[in-house]
């Protein structure tokens, strides 16, 4: 017998809230730390909200959460709400006064363009004070409030957007190729997932969430989570919406040689024949990685 103690399982601290000095109450038992919380509820009142790995401006944006999300807080200190998403299972940093301390009100419209900007009155022509990227979340307080012939509505925040934006359910597309499409030309940001700026796996499941399904946040998450597993012969074996991973990147395939992906070399979502990636970085089909969505 042995005396040694059972390994604690190491669990994905971007999936998982624990810390040293304190954990989520439903990792009791997992995981050790010194105090245990059940997180409470709240809301992204921000368009963009940076999600950190620490409480700290200065340090690298891992993901971003987006207006209307609904979070479990753990902790506020030091200006910042460590959280989890209720969306993707994410967890990090976020400026305190970005995340409200409610419930997630239930959701009567959602942002069903490319992305919105919120105006301080009920007039394109007011001050912008924030943009809502596609998929966002919104309640309504009032509806039809009319400008130069132009209807906007008051979210329960107090901010006004143009109707014309909105529909009552969540947007939708044929496939995750024509999802992804949607953002050709978009720059490249790390950590990014909307228009004004998108990283390569942000892409993915933004093109994802366009089909209704919810995807892991990052590639290495996506890699052993997405569809199934399989070994093209030639780019002729490749088919629309597969999805090809190289280290630290993904590709979303439109069809033999063709896909388009978020590149961080060029900083902007294009088209490239994947024969033409590959030979830009030295790798052959080989040293690729191919999921198929699941029929």
């Amino acid at each position: 017998m042995s005396n040694t103690a059972p390994r604690q399982t190491l669990l994905d601290s971007r999936l998982h809230a624990y810390r040293d000095d304190l954990a989520d109450e439903r990792l009791r038992g997992t995981v050790a730390a010194r105090r245990y919380v059940a997180g409470k509820p709240g809301r992204v009142t921000s368009g963009l909200a940076p999600v950190r790995r620490a409480p700290d401006r200065r340090t690298e944006v891992l993901t971003f959460y987006h207006y209307g999300e609904g979070v479990l807080v753990f902790d506020r200190a030091d200006g910042h709400a460590w959280c989890q998403s209720l969306l993707d299972g994410y967890v990090g940093y976020v400026e305190e006064n970005l995340i409200t301390g409610s419930d997630v009100p239930m959701a009567t419209h959602f942002v069903a363009t490319m992305g919105s900007y919120a105006y301080e009155a009920a007039d394109m022509r007011s001050p912008a004070v924030d943009f809502l990227p596609r998929h966002s979340p919104v309640v309504a307080v009032e509806i039809g409030v009319v400008t130069r012939d132009r209807p906007y509505v008051r979210l329960d925040c107090g901010r006004f957007l143009p109707l014309g934006c909105l529909a009552h359910a969540p947007p939708r597309t044929s496939d995750i190729a024509e999802a992804a499409l949607l953002y050709l030309g978009c720059p490249y940001l790390w950590g990014g997932k909307s228009f004004l700026g998108i990283d390569c796996s942000g892409l993915v499941q933004n093109a994802f969430r366009d089909v209704g399904v919810i995807v892991p946040r990052d590639v290495d998450m996506q890699l052993g989570d997405i569809g199934v597993p399989f070994d093209p012969h030639s780019l002729g074996d490749l088919r629309r919406e597969d999805l090809i991973y190289v280290p630290g990147h993904v590709l979303i395939g439109l069809g033999g040689d063709s896909t388009l992906h978020a590149d961080g070399t060029a900083m902007i979502v294009r088209r490239q024949p994947l024969s033409a990636f590959l030979a830009e970085r030295g790798l052959r089909l080989s040293d690729c990685t191919f999921r198929r969505r699941a029929a």
